[in-house]
């Protein structure tokens, strides 16, 4: 699966697998949490804040993350 390019909080490119995708979340205006199917060191999904709603968020990844 090819990786979609997101701009996180502080303006810098990030690109997700949508394969390891867990789930999506509205965090605040224009402002979504995505969360990765692998563990922190506390047993927590790593997330990734992006800009976006979480609708345009699920629809770039093409709806792998609407769970």
């Amino acid at each position: 699966m090819a990786f979609v390019a997101f701009k996180n909080t502080h303006n810098n490119a990030i690109y997700v697998n949508p394969a390891q995708v867990l789930y999506v979340s509205a965090f605040e205006e224009d402002v979504t949490i995505i969360a990765y199917a692998v563990a922190d060191a506390g047993g927590k999904p790593v997330v990734s804040h992006v800009r976006g709603s979480a609708d345009f968020v699920q629809h770039k990844l093409g709806g792998a993350a609407a769970r």
